[in-house]
């Protein structure tokens, strides 16, 4: 079984109330069956863009519910390189996305997105997208 880490992007087009049905279910599912890997940066993201304190604490809560993916001391040096890559094969992208793929293709994780950045990282590497 596939482990999955959603973007922030992802999680956010989920939140929405215009969110097809169908979108937001894969979600539930990902979430239910524990395949849901999640990531500091993305943690940080979600967070940060919370309305306000309650919903902050509520959000916060419900992340802990799945697995916490931290990274060691090491991945910066290879972050580097693989941006560093990208960026010589014409991939131009914010390095919190390059981090993101990064943490996918060293996990074996899908990809859940739905912005731009992420596809085109995948077309110069072995980032798997699900989405």
């Amino acid at each position: 079984m596939d482990k999955v880490i959603i973007d922030t992007s992802a999680w956010i087009a989920s939140f929405r109330p215009q969110c097809d049905k169908a979108f937001s279910d894969l979600i539930k599912d990902l979430i239910i069956k524990g395949r849901v890997l999640l990531p500091g940066i993305i943690k940080a993201e979600l967070l940060r863009g919370t309305k306000n304190k309650k919903e902050y604490d509520r959000l916060s809560e419900l992340l802990k519910g799945l697995t916490y993916l931290p990274i060691g001391e090491e991945f910066w040096g290879r972050l580097s390189e693989f941006s560093f890559d990208l960026f010589r094969n014409g991939v131009v992208v914010p390095l919190t996305d390059t981090y993101i793929a990064l943490i996918c293709i060293e996990n074996n994780a899908l990809l859940l997105h739905s912005g731009k950045h992420f596809d085109l990282i995948a077309q110069k590497s072995s980032l798997k997208v699900l989405f």
